[in-house]
């Protein structure tokens, strides 16, 4: 074997000799990077495993007694060491190479083959235009966006970005292997010098990681790279790709503001930049895989949850990949979002995802993002004073060095008070991360994706009642809170057979707050006993109820308050009939049907609700959501109720009239 080629079948003879020789095991570390029998699986034969599971073997082959100090470095060095290799056995085009970089052929029109135990790949990355780039799709392939930036001289800028595992690296990677004038740089790898890396003949070069936190001279050890320190290497006819990772659309932090203004960008010394963003998998996608695959299931499983959900997190191949390898590997499906999410966010937490290591372990990890999350839906000490959804890094830290705290394992290493926590905690942004969108010069944080906040946000106030505690909130900021049905979606899911006996007990003592009795009446309505629930809460209750009905910021909050009050006949129904028809969007609606529809077709779900004895003040309600979500089954259901007021049985005949709508255009024939 020569330095100049390298086989996949070479390739991982070397990489299980190797991983043997470290650790005297035969997976990278047991219960650190992978099962035994999938790393077997994964290295046997022409078969040359996904990049980022290659960085997962690395890093968990890191010797357990090497200082805590040194492994950074050492998880550093040796994934540089395995990723040159990992490249040398791609570009190795034997006829029997399994290639693992993702094609879907859409344009195949033989009959499926069944492929459901073969390596699951995604599409390859796509872009979309945010500046500088003209395109008759939405969309385009990144290679192609890459290749008409090379072919345009004038451009000297090229800025990508897309969250973690959305293919920007793999695909940026192996487009320079193709162009011997590209060459590629990590700011992983150490500083850089770009006015020396730029040559007389203005080869472009791909700048990777270009969010990557460092100087510890900085507070906090937040320092975020702007494209001011390229402005010399611009100046000297410098042309780069710059790869990141923030949200150009919700970010306002320097790099951001740069790229929106092209006065700024000239001043730099940018010309013609091209600015495009890696777009997430869609649905269609991950069901034509499915179909590609011989009918798999559970791709067409996931495909309806991203659909039905519409606020799935983030679809890339990474955490699609992720998710299906769980099931491949033997553990349950995911019944819920809530399971989904779980197995997504204890894996984020627990892995040193995107080529990089953390000494964070996962569950202070966990611990400080639920933290976190529970500090944002509190209201924090001075609500006015930032965003809603951010919160100030000072903040962050104090919640990161509180559970660092709570283990000994921890402060008793020799540089506990010189390394850069805060830095490691923010580094790792595909949960959670640092922003500039700030009203003031402080730098604050946030989660990447709402649904992250809120999925933290429910196992908070899950635990809580299911051990008989109260939220605690303060009945002054309650009102404000932004708290969504898919909090609750999140809540029912999480429970366990018998958990909700807990909040039932919890919610007639007579000393619970009024937020707290609100939550804990909306989880149980649909227990056999709710009516003598309902009964055993003080007058006080509903008149506080009353009170600040119409001061909720959140319209679930107050559809909430305004269901409860109309069982008591404290309110007309029709209050929140007009709020169905003016207020909820479609978005709204999906919640909703998440909410009421858990565990159960929501048909079955929305008929037992329309004929239970408590919830009978609620029966237009009920025939309003059978009319957005029933199907042709509840038609004698609604046929049955005649003895409502007029104005309530012309929403029955409307909702009667949706149904059979949307049954002849679902059904034609």
């Amino acid at each position: 074997m020569t330095d100049e080629s390298l086989s996949p079948e070479e390739f991982n003879g070397e990489l299980r000799a190797w991983v043997r020789q470290v650790t005297g095991k035969a997976d990278g570390g047991a219960g650190v990077a992978m099962a035994r029998s999938t790393f077997y699986r994964r290295t046997s034969g022409s078969k040359l495993m996904p990049l980022d599971e290659l960085i997962r073997v690395v890093g968990g082959a890191v010797p357990r007694t090497l200082d805590p100090a040194h492994r950074g470095e050492w998880i550093r060095k040796n994934t540089g060491i395995w990723q040159a290799k990992w490249w040398k056995a791609y570009a190795w085009r034997g006829e029997d190479t399994a290639v693992p970089v993702p094609v879907l052929d859409p344009a195949t029109t033989a009959a499926p083959v069944p492929a459901t135990g073969s390596r699951l790949t995604f599409p390859r990355a796509r872009v979309a235009a945010l500046g500088g780039l003209t395109t008759e799709q939405p969309t385009i392939p990144l290679i192609e966006a890459l290749g008409r930036w090379l072919e345009n001289s004038e451009s000297n800028l090229f800025f990508l970005t897309g969250p973690s595992g959305s293919g920007k690296t793999v695909e940026t990677r192996e487009w320079t292997a193709s162009r011997e004038q590209v060459r590629y740089v990590s700011l992983r790898d150490g500083a850089v010098d770009y006015i020396a890396l730029v040559d007389e003949d203005r080869s472009p070069i791909v700048i990777d990681d270009f969010d990557l936190i460092s100087s510890s001279a900085e507070e906090h050890g937040v320092t975020r790279p702007d494209l001011s320190e390229l402005r010399s290497a611009f100046g000297r006819g410098g042309r780069f790709v710059v790869i990141s990772k923030r949200n150009l659309q919700t970010e306002r932090d320097e790099l951001a503001e740069q790229l929106r203004s092209p006065a700024r960008l000239e001043d730099l010394g940018v010309e013609s930049a091209m600015v495009v963003r890696v777009e997430p998998i869609s649905p269609v996608e991950v069901r034509a895989l499915g179909k590609e695959r011989g009918g798999d299931d559970r791709l067409r499983n996931l495909a309806a949850e991203m659909e039905r959900g519409g606020g799935f997190f983030p679809a890339t191949p990474m955490v699609l990949k992720q998710l299906y390898a769980s099931l491949e590997e033997g553990a349950p499906a995911p019944r819920t979002q809530w399971d989904g999410y779980t197995v997504h966010l204890k894996h984020v937490c627990g892995q040193p995802w995107d080529r990089k290591s953390s000494r964070i372990p996962s569950r202070v990890r966990f611990q400080t993002y639920r933290d976190i999350a529970w500090d944002l839906f509190t209201g924090m000490d001075e609500p006015t004073s930032q965003e809603q959804d951010l919160i100030p890094v000072p903040r962050v830290s104090e919640w990161l060095f509180a559970n660092l705290q709570r283990d000994l394992d921890i402060t008793r290493q020799r540089d506990f008070l010189t390394y850069e926590w805060i830095a490691d905690l923010l580094d790792h942004s595909e949960v959670f991360g640092v922003t500039g969108r700030t009203k003031d010069s402080a730098e604050s944080a946030e989660f990447a994706h709402e649904t992250f906040y809120q999925y933290f946000v429910a196992e908070s106030i899950r635990d809580r009642l299911r051990d008989g505690h109260g939220m605690a909130l303060d009945g002054a900021r309650f009102a404000d809170m932004h708290m969504g049905p898919l909090v609750m979606t999140f809540l029912k899911a999480g429970f366990q057979p018998g958990d909700l006996d807990a909040v039932a007990r919890l919610s007639v003592r007579e000393s619970l707050s009024w937020m707290d009795r609100l939550i804990c009446l909306y989880l149980t309505e649909e227990r056999v006993d709710y009516g003598g629930l309902l009964d055993q809460a003080p007058e006080r209750y509903w008149d506080e109820l009353e009170f600040v009905l119409e001061a909720f910021r959140s319209l679930f909050l107050r559809k909430a308050a305004m269901f409860q009050l109309i069982l008591r006949g404290r309110v007309p129904v029709d209050g929140y009939l007009e709020i169905l028809d003016r207020e909820e969007d479609p978005g709204a609606v999906a919640r909703e049907r998440d909410v009421l529809g858990w565990g159960t077709d929501i048909t079955d779900a929305l008929v037992h609700r329309l004929h239970h004895p408590v919830l009978t003040p609620a029966i237009p309600i009920t025939a309003y959501r059978l009319g957005q979500m029933g199907d042709i089954t509840c038609l004698s259901h609604l046929e049955g109720l005649t003895d409502l007021p007029p104005a309530h049985q012309d929403v029955v005949r409307s909702a009667i009239h949706r149904i059979k709508e949307r049954h002849e255009h679902q059904h034609p024939d």
